[in-house]
């Protein structure tokens, strides 16, 4: 998009002459209107429609065919029958044509039968070196150029407003709805794609050409699911280094959500819980809703970014502080905490019956001296513990308004940190004053939640931006040492096998004993201590507490015995095709808050790490985090602080604190071991996972490592995986 040579993406976004295929007389139907669109919008190139039915379609000359062309194009818009669509871009490669635009449905969508068609046309493309942008799309449009390849809702709005905001949308009538709706309240956009079944040009493909374009300065996406996550991840950290926030908002999460997303455009949506991680872990920041991603929008694109999370609010309506407070909070981050000279100066300049702590309430008797209110925002400013500053002032209007936001706009060239506005006045009331933040683009939102919510955007960007400053990458493919040897066998690997496994990987595991089943228990050797943990060995028998296979508080030797039959009597009783070793006795740990952690393989992401507070907080509650492996230590310890459970680490009912130095250290340790044994790995579960006092260490109580069957190498490559399990 580059405006000094044509880059493939420039020969998409600046076209030198557009075709389209298919072309109708009637300017209502699909293949009629965008030869309306083109030939009236503004749009500087070469329209050619074709249509051997035509000799003119709207004043424009029509052509037989794509062969018959006889001037410069670069896009091909195809509004055919799916059927037909193979041999059309056949002939744009013969004739040179770089992209077409599949509007046509009854690919994969719908079936073995459209799959097989969308193969053909994907192989037809890449015979002729033909990039498709569909099928089952609704175009796109490049606003800076009058460049509208597309037919519904957006070609009736030919006055869009242009700006530096570029989208891409896996659903081309929602996705355009966006942009619609964002668009009234008052946002710019530049490139809109709507990317339908993505056969060949993708999401990340996409986002990827935004970012290198300078005209583009924020990213939306609207996605279904993308097949390559990863690649996902690496643009969006491309996006983050390039000052370029991508925001985006993901369908298809509930189960009946990904129903529906097969069926609309064969996506694979992948685990919502994967998705969310993988957006933190490479810095998109997170949509749910039309007005979140217009006030988001607003919010970033001045450019101001805080130093870091805290914000103070300052206002005339103590009602709307608490609320801006109250949301805050519930995000996660933190109001500052205002030094006593700055309370100390705010008490001499706002009423006694005012309040000098954040939330400042300067109550509306301020007005009546508005030097209060511009020092009052100079002080709060001023103050080294406040990164942002959210202004509210209601329904504030005339020539009040007016002073008041010079006054701001005075104050945030001044001291350069982010202010954005709390205000509900009505624009006819204050349109001097809407004008004026509008040109000194300052951010104003009509409630105290919205005002709060964006406030967090622009701090988790800012967050962003310098954690990508540490890092290159949103992964960490160093390699570890490690012993990678690996049983032969695939399937579960019984608790003792896996400890085993574990303990080569250099993961503290407890002290065991195997009983095997007819024998007696072996004398225990030195370090351990009753009481003990007596555990059925079986390979077979997965989730040993479900079969009744885990005896705790063994005090004795004559106990041991005892306790090892039995819980090889209800392993039986519970799976009789069982194969049993034995029993495990092993050493109980009574110092330790229980975790979990594991290895899952998603097949979007592959490689994941799950971790969770044990027992009813990860089985009921939910209270998990993931990352995509490979990962450092600074991303471990981002993934403990997620846990509504991590509190438990700090300290709890005279207990010590837990050593979150060790469990960041394993964390990412297991990371890099997942990611290098990916090619067999199918899954691992450590649960409990004993994380003991500041200082000891962490240790595997209990492990459960799934191998896939060998091929003879110890990696296989990620994108096989991925396809295999499609």
């Amino acid at each position: 998009m580059a405006t000094s040579s044509r880059t493939e993406w420039d020969r998409l976004f600046r076209p030198r002459g557009v075709a389209i295929v298919g072309a109708s007389h009637d300017l209502r139907r699909i293949g009629g209107q965008p030869v309306k669109f083109l030939a009236t919008y503004g749009y500087k190139g070469r329209v050619y429609p074709i249509n051997p039915k035509h000799a003119v379609i709207a004043g424009l000359k029509c052509y037989p065919s794509v062969a018959s062309i006889d001037g410069p194009c670069d896009v091909a818009i195809v509004a055919v029958n799916g059927a037909a669509t193979v041999n059309v871009v056949r002939e744009c490669g013969k004739k040179g044509i770089r992209f077409a635009v599949v509007y046509s449905s009854g690919f994969r969508e719908t079936g073995d039968a459209g799959r097989a068609l969308e193969a053909d046309l994907l192989a037809a493309a890449r015979e002729g070196g033909v990039r498709i942008i569909g099928p089952n799309c609704q175009g796109y449009l490049n606003l800076s150029e009058r460049l509208y390849a597309t037919f519904g809702v957006l070609g009736l709005e030919p006055d869009l407003k242009v700006g530096p905001v570029s989208t891409v949308a896996q659903s081309g009538g929602f996705g355009f709805g966006i942009v619609t709706q964002c668009e009234s309240a008052g946002v710019g956009f530049r490139n809109l794609v709507s990317s339908g079944n993505e056969s060949d040009v993708t999401t990340p493909d996409l986002l990827e050409a935004y970012v290198e374009d300078e005209g583009t300065k924020l990213l939306v996406g609207f996605v279904e699911g993308v097949r390559d996550g990863r690649r996902l991840m690496r643009v969006a950290n491309r996006s983050v280094r390039a000052g370029k926030p991508l925001l985006m908002w993901k369908a298809g999460n509930s189960e009946i959500g990904k129903r529906a997303s097969l069926s609309h455009t064969a996506a694979l949506t992948g685990s919502y819980d994967a998705y969310r991680a993988a957006f933190r872990q490479a810095g998109i920041i997170e949509m749910r809703d039309i007005d979140e991603i217009s006030d988001a929008v607003r919010a970033l694109l001045p450019g101001r970014l805080p130093r870091g999370n805290r914000v103070a609010a300052l206002g005339s309506s103590a009602g709307s502080c608490i609320l801006f407070a109250d949301r805050y909070a519930e995000l996660g981050l933190e109001m500052a905490e205002l030094a006593p000279e700055t309370e100390a100066a705010l008490a001499k300049v706002i009423p006694s019956y005012g309040s000098p702590r954040n939330p400042v309430d300067v109550t509306a008797d301020v007005f009546n001296d508005l030097g209060a209110f511009t020092e009052a925002v100079d002080i709060v400013l001023s103050d080294p513990a406040v990164d942002q500053l959210a202004v509210i002032y209601a329904g504030l209007s005339g020539e009040i308004a007016l002073t008041c936001n010079r006054a701001v706009a005075d104050a945030v060239k001044k001291h350069g940190k982010p202010v954005m506005l709390g205000w509900t006045a009505r624009r006819h009331r204050a349109e001097a004053a809407y004008k004026l933040v509008d040109e000194e683009q300052i951010p104003y939102f009509t409630s105290p939640v919205r005002l709060a919510n964006a406030a967090a955007v622009l701090a988790r960007f800012a967050q962003y931006r310098q954690r990508a400053t540490r890092r290159t990458s949103p992964f960490d493919e160093r390699d570890v040492n490690f012993d990678a040897t690996l049983p032969t066998k695939s399937g579960a690997l019984s608790e003792a096998e896996s400890k085993a496994v574990l303990a080569r990987w250099g993961v503290p595991v407890t002290r065991d004993s195997l009983v095997p089943v007819g024998q007696d228990a072996p004398k225990l050797g030195a370090g351990f201590r009753f009481p003990l943990v007596v555990k059925v060995a079986s390979s077979d028998i997965p989730h040993k507490t479900e079969a009744g296979g885990v005896i705790l508080g063994v005090r004795n030797a004559e106990e041991i015995a005892k306790a090892a039959e039995e819980v090889v009597r209800r392993a039986r009783a519970y799976a009789p095709k069982a194969q049993i070793e034995g029993a495990l006795v092993c050493e109980m740990i009574d110092d330790a808050v229980e975790m979990l952690a594991g290895v899952v393989r998603d097949p979007v992401f592959g490689p994941m790490v799950t971790l969770g507070m044990g027992g009813i907080q990860a089985e009921v509650l939910r209270d998990l985090a993931y990352r995509v492996a490979p990962f450092d230590e600074e991303t471990a310890r981002e993934m403990i602080g997620e846990l509504r459970g991590a509190a438990l680490l700090r300290g709890f009912r005279k207990r010590p604190p837990a050593d979150v130095d060790a469990l960041a250290q394993f964390l990412a340790r297991l990371s890099h071991i997942a990611w290098a044994l990916r090619g067999r790995l199918v899954e691992l579960d450590i649960n409990p996972l004993m994380v003991r006092p500041r200082g000891k260490g962490v240790v595997a109580a209990d492990a459960l490592v799934v191998l896939r069957e060998s091929d003879g190498s110890k990696v296989v490559s990620e994108t096989a995986l991925m396809e295999e399990e499609k």
